[in-house]
């Protein structure tokens, strides 16, 4: 049982938390302005910049873009007027600061503990279709959803250290790719997931899925694929099993909706499930083209299969990834 003391107790503007994981939110409270309420607190304990979310929180409304933007259009002073586009969700949490239900002591076993960013938490949707709550019901095992939006691999194998022996894993699942913002990033995962095989549980790492729109992303996956195996196959305590959940996502298509192709410095969109070309633009330096953007915003029923916001999966995108999950997890670790 995980130590009262140790309860999360944190938070930050999650408007800085969440330019880091590439989603913005809107927490400007002057007169007419959508905002977010705030739902986490600073931890520093952790790392820099770290946070947690608060405890006890009921129906917390998040306000966040509900198409892909990039960090130029989170910085941008007119932001509210370029990103119209947005959602909203409720957040809660029980008295230990994670989403979702009270957790059952003594421990039932199998427990499955998923620690993550706002992938695992669920950001954008409602906490029943989080992956580690869709998990549970698949598995019917207990599921304790650990995700934090914008907790970084550093933060994440900390928060291990720290918390996870107390929860009582059998099953540790490390959700995140690494944190390319930062010095030496598959050094950073490495410490991590070392930290996280130290606990004792059986450790799967679970790599989210990326979105068609997400050009670095998309650019890098094969890359940072290899590296991740790499460093699953020598930690400490390894080898640790990893899922790339990309490729069932990409298995999942055709379905109705737009993806992004990238061909030859150009951005190309195409219309599914016919593939049909419906632009063609010029790839700027970073990011998505102008034009593309302008296709999100000007038609409100322009949206990519299984994604909302060129970085998180939907309420349809989460089936699939604890789909996914679920049969991986009984192959490798239950």
């Amino acid at each position: 049982m995980a130590p009262r003391r140790l309860v999360p107790i944190l938070s930050i503007l999650l408007a800085l938390a969440a330019i880091a994981v590439g989603a913005f939110v809107w927490n400007d409270r002057r007169a007419g302005q959508v905002h977010s309420d705030v739902i986490t607190r600073p931890v520093p304990e952790l790392g820099p910049h770290a946070h947690l979310l608060l405890p006890n929180l009921s129906g917390r409304t998040m306000v966040v873009p509900d198409r892909p933007h990039d960090p130029r259009e989170v910085r941008a002073p007119d932001r509210d007027q370029r990103i119209t586009r947005v959602r909203r969700f409720q957040v809660s949490t029980n008295s230990l600061g994670y989403r979702g239900p009270e957790l059952t002591e003594p421990a039932p076993h199998p427990r499955i503990l998923c620690i993550g960013d706002s992938v695992t938490f669920g950001w954008g949707v409602a906490w029943e279709d989080s992956y580690p709550a869709r998990l549970s019901k698949l598995l019917d095992v207990d599921v304790v959803n650990a995700g934090v939006p914008a907790l970084k691999p550093d933060h994440m194998g900390n928060w291990v250290q720290a918390y996870a022996k107390g929860l009582e894993p059998d099953i540790l699942l490390f959700t995140a790719r690494p944190n390319h913002t930062r010095p030496d990033p598959f050094g950073q995962y490495a410490r991590a997931l070392a930290q996280a095989t130290a606990t004792g549980a059986k450790v799967g790492v679970v790599l989210p899925p990326i979105s068609t729109f997400d050009v670095m992303g998309s650019q890098n996956q094969a890359k940072e694929l290899r590296r991740i195996q790499k460093i699953a196959a020598e930690v400490p305590g390894g080898p640790v099993p990893v899922l790339e959940l990309t490729e069932a996502f990409r298995a999942a298509l055709p379905r109705p909706g737009y993806i992004m192709e990238q061909r030859n410095g150009r951005q190309v969109v195409l219309k599914l499930p016919e593939r049909t070309v419906v632009l063609d633009a010029a790839a700027p330096q970073h990011g998505l083209a102008d034009e593309v953007v302008a296709l999100f915003e000007n038609d409100p029923s322009f949206a990519e299969p299984l994604f909302f916001d060129g970085g998180h999966p939907d309420a349809a995108g989460f089936e699939i990834f604890a789909a996914a999950v679920a049969t991986w997890t009984q192959q490798h670790l239950l």
